[in-house]
């Protein structure tokens, strides 16, 4: 397949050039920017070519739609939350995402989902999992009762840590401060995990060959994190300038998800449903988050974008508000929020090497929209075109002239389910 007339992106130089992709194998297989290719490749009209997006912190089997967490999943019937964490993984590809890292799902559905996808049974992002959320004895276990999984002293979380990757977990995610989504007995801004249980989920991840992603608001779990070898800190809300100085220096990524606040606060009727507690905390957390994201930036702290997108109301398919946020409140160029969500998310996911940038050799995952995003980052609101491993799931202006697989995917052999 060859694609003409393409308004490539090189997301180290932060620029678009006109040329054309060839794709054989599910990957980029040359790009040229001089000649003229032969009549029968798709005019891709000068539309703006981008890698296929990544959203580093998304929660595919949370009901979004359901405004009160303490309730989630009670008497459901068997696989409806597999259902609904396909459904939300098939429309997180449609909106341009086609890799994400799920961190915390629910009694490992979402791992049956991400090993649906990877059969090619089902269409949805290529996905890494980290299983249950490493916790502490909580308050909020009740809340999240398929997402957590309890674990106090350095030798039960290497057993829990064990466990996830004995369940198929491709990554470890701890608790090491509190959350907003909680109890009214916990508090976002109080350590969890202490330095010793971290730096155990960090021992196990690294004799895996894989990472930690530590979930820190707290200033002192976000310095913790950094110190015992945390590949990221995910939100980092109440960081000072004394914790951020350390990730830049670590070269630790902060995953800000600020797409919490809109999710939950912009729909005043659905707002109004959600516990007290929790709705005054997200909208007193805004200003702060915002600024700190701000200070974070400007101290070189590396951002990789992720949307939490099983929030309330952050729904599955709106992940890229994240870049519109990102520039627009946190002052992220659009060059710099285009990189959050390709090459650094791919380096934290340790696949740098195998998507995150179109390059020859990289497997061919990209996007294409009509205005140009460096313009204005919301013109990727507005894409058009999605493929996934030299596979278009999506295709409005149909360039291709075939139909786009729906959420039956292409199966191995090419043909449908």
């Amino acid at each position: 397949m060859l694609l003409k007339n393409a308004n490539i992106y090189d997301v180290r130089a932060g620029a678009f050039k006109l040329g054309h992709l060839f794709i054989e194998n599910g990957r980029i297989a040359d790009i040229g920017f001089d000649g003229s290719p032969q009549s029968d490749a798709i005019d891709m009209e000068a539309s703006y070519v981008l890698p296929g997006f990544i959203d580093c912190h998304v929660h595919l089997c949370v009901d979004t739609y359901n405004p009160d967490a303490s309730r989630l999943w009670a008497g459901a019937k068997p696989g409806t939350i597999a259902l609904s964490a396909s459904r939300a993984a098939y429309r997180t590809l449609l909106c341009g995402v086609t890799s994400i890292r799920e961190v915390g799902g629910w009694d490992y559905h979402e791992i049956a989902v991400r090993d649906a996808v990877n059969a090619g049974t089902i269409a949805g992002p290529r996905i890494f999992c980290a299983g249950k959320i490493i916790s502490m004895t909580s308050s909020s276990t009740p809340y999240w009762t398929g997402m957590y999984d309890e674990a106090d002293g350095p030798d039960e979380v290497r057993k829990a840590a064990r466990k996830q990757l004995a369940n198929g977990a491709d990554l470890i995610k701890i608790l090491a401060s509190g959350a907003m989504t909680s109890s009214r007995n916990e508090r976002a801004d109080a350590v969890q995990l202490r330095p010793d249980e971290i730096k155990a989920a960090v021992e196990i991840a690294k004799d895996n060959f894989t990472h930690v992603a530590s979930h820190a608001h707290a200033c002192e779990a976000v310095i913790n994190s950094v110190e015992c070898g945390c590949a990221s800190v995910e939100h980092g809300s109440f960081g000072d300038e004394t914790a951020y100085k350390m990730m830049a220096k670590a070269g630790t990524y902060l995953v800000p998800t600020l797409c919490v606040h809109p999710g939950l606060l912009d729909n005043e009727e659905f707002a109004s449903q959600t516990p007290a507690h929790i709705r005054e905390r997200y909208a007193s957390l805004r200003v702060t988050r915002t600024e700190n994201m701000r200070l974070a930036h400007s101290l070189g702290v590396a951002i990789a974008m992720g949307t939490d997108v099983g929030t309330p109301g952050n729904h599955a398919g709106n992940n890229l508000l994240e870049l519109s946020l990102m520039v627009n409140n946190v002052g992220l160029s659009p060059e710099e929020s285009l990189l959050a969500t390709t090459l650094h998310g791919a380096d934290l996911l340790g696949r740098a090497d195998e998507f995150g940038s179109l390059e020859v050799g990289k497997r061919a995952d990209l996007v294409a929209m009509r205005a140009n995003p460096l313009q204005k980052i919301e013109a990727v609101d507005a894409l058009d075109f999605v493929m996934k491993d030299g596979v278009a799931y999506r295709d409005d202006d149909r360039r291709l002239g075939t139909n786009c697989p729906d959420f039956w995917a292409p199966g191995r052999a090419g043909g449908f389910y």
